[in-house]
């Protein structure tokens, strides 16, 4: 019987434990910008997880974002990175409404399936290594922050210096509907911020004397808007727009903004994007322009010094009979970082299901032991 077989009879036979494990790392509430005292009872309960087969694990207190768990397995050159974060988009007391639960066939819960299913198979994938003695040669280390989904602000800096000391990143982000499934590539995300300073004046009462921001801020968002391409390549998207009072008044503003999200799939985008931005000038006279942003995310991209990850991904799968469905997907995740490092990365390796940040987010029960088994595996041989 080959190892990956073998991972998926052990946790066929630990399913009872594992979806046990699930349902308390859901209930545990842990909302991104919710208060730190409950998030850390997530974060505490992931710790004391991975202490209890023999990870060496520390904290990383980051005030309001709370605390970064993180640890290492054995000692060694070879260092294989575990990627995750246990944050969730679901306000707290979201859990009272709907608790984990279980119809046999799918798992539901608020992030079960982005992406505290992911942080728990990496669990019985080492665990599963563990016990039959098949990590003997590396080091595994560990990272789960508490922003991924705020954009990683006070994590990233670690990820990337811990990516810069290992051989290889898995990334248990949710893994979609197939068992094949990976996330062999990410678009790059800039976020903008336009500001435009004009002149306040009357609505009524001479308002040619006004620069409006508001129409700067139009005429600036439909040439932005113009750089979209129309096969999802590069996208430009203004997602918020603020100016004026919120109520009827006879004021024309003198200041607003407007935000930008960005995405794009190649370097040759990301620099239409660039010089898109950084050419702006002023449609009205008398108009100030202000750029603030740039790059979130950089791109994780497939090349030949990072391909080691997929290609063991794609011969396990399709020894196994599993057709191998590697995707690239327009959202980022923390594996972003981790590729810029120079890692290579592997991403998408987490559980089966749908709908992330929805309230019918679930996982599938019958597809956990395959995805445990792909990380083991891959953990096994990188």
């Amino acid at each position: 019987m080959s190892v990956y077989k073998e991972a998926v009879e052990y946790t066929k036979q630990h399913m009872e434990e594992f979806l046990g494990c699930l349902e308390k790392v859901v209930n545990y509430e842990s909302y991104t910008f919710g208060d730190r005292e409950t998030k850390d009872l997530c974060g505490n309960y992931l710790k004391e997880l991975f202490q209890s087969i023999g990870f060496e694990m520390n904290t990383l207190d980051k005030a309001e974002a709370g605390c970064h768990v993180y640890g290492r397995l054995g000692d060694n050159s070879k260092k294989i990175l575990l990627l995750g974060h246990y944050d969730t988009v679901f306000e707290h007391g979201t859990t009272k409404e709907r608790p984990f639960s279980c119809d046999g066939k799918k798992a539901y819960g608020p992030g079960i399936y982005d992406m505290k299913g992911g942080d728990i198979a990496f669990y019985f994938a080492v665990r599963f290594l563990l016990e039959n003695h098949l990590l003997e040669d590396k080091e595994i280390d560990i990272f789960l922050n508490a922003d991924e989904e705020g954009g990683s602000v006070t994590s990233r800096d670690f990820v990337i210096e811990m990516a810069r000391k290992a051989s290889a990143c898995l990334v248990a982000e949710p893994g979609h509907e197939g068992e094949g499934y990976v996330t062999s590539e990410r678009y790059g995300r800039s976020v903008y911020t336009l500001k435009a300073h004009g002149t306040a004046g009357h609505a009524g009462n001479h308002p040619e004397y006004a620069v409006n921001p508001i129409v700067e801020l139009s005429h600036q968002i439909s040439i932005l808007d113009k750089i979209t391409k129309a096969d999802g390549s590069l996208t430009c998207t203004a997602v918020s727009v603020h100016s004026g009072a919120e109520g009827s008044t006879a004021m024309i503003p003198g200041e607003g903004y407007a935000i930008f999200d960005v995405r794009y799939d190649s370097k040759e985008n990301q620099k239409i994007v660039e010089d898109a931005f950084n050419s702006l000038t002023p449609y009205l006279k008398g108009m100030k322009l202000e750029l603030l942003g740039g790059m979130e995310k950089p791109m994780i991209e497939l090349t030949d010094k990072s391909r080691r990850p997929y290609d063991i991904a794609k011969e396990t799968m399709e020894a196994e009979g599993f057709e191998f469905l590697p995707t690239k997907l327009g959202g980022g995740s923390d594996g972003n970082f981790a590729s810029s490092a120079g890692c290579p990365t592997l991403d998408g390796l987490g559980l089966n299901g749908d709908f992330l940040h929805n309230p019918k987010e679930y996982v599938e029960i019958s597809t956990i032991p395959n995805r445990v088994a792909l990380l083991a595996e891959l953990i096994r041989r990188l």
